[in-house]
């Protein structure tokens, strides 16, 4: 996985020339606040992956089989649903099965190259193309990371059948 690398100059904080009055102490401690929140902000920003890199990591960790890679990079919610249904299937035995396997597989993600990226506000939608076929990724920004939105995926939606004996 490639991990951005970050640099972000800060200026030294300008040496006073007045003396501190007490009366603007709390004035002062705020405006610090505000700026020290603002570079966070624009550092962390400025450190976020790319939707695309996302994708990629993703397709490498289910390759991989890495179960715990892949729903690191995967909305909570969905998430949290493979975890329960990993448990169910296990616990279930040769009964009913709430997907198709235990754990995810490739066919979660569609394969092909990004054609686009778009992004608006805490969503970001990849174009999948793979020849003439057109597949949309959907991806949510969740703490200031680019997270697979895997319920609105028709790919992962076909894997919640039941498994056929």
């Amino acid at each position: 996985m490639k991990y951005p690398i970050c640099a972000t100059a800060v200026s030294p904080a300008p040496a006073r020339s007045a003396p501190h009055r007490s009366g603007s102490s709390g004035r002062g401690v705020a405006l610090a606040f505000v700026a020290l929140v603002t570079l966070a902000t624009q550092t962390l920003a400025g450190c976020r992956e790319a939707p695309a890199e996302v994708l990629e990591a993703a397709r490498d960790a289910l390759k991989a089989q890495d179960t715990e890679s892949f729903l690191e990079l995967v909305e909570p919610r969905a998430a949290a649903f493979l975890r329960r249904a990993e448990k169910v299937v296990s616990a279930s035995g040769r009964g009913y099965k709430v997907t198709q396997s235990a754990r995810p597989t490739a066919a979660l993600l569609p394969q092909g190259d990004v054609a686009d990226v778009v992004v608006q506000d805490q969503r970001a939608i990849l174009v999948i193309k793979r020849g003439s076929a057109t597949e949309l990724i959907q991806m949510r920004l969740v703490r200031g990371k680019w997270r697979l939105d895997l319920l609105e995926m028709q790919g992962f939606l076909d894997q919640l059948r039941p498994k056929s004996s």
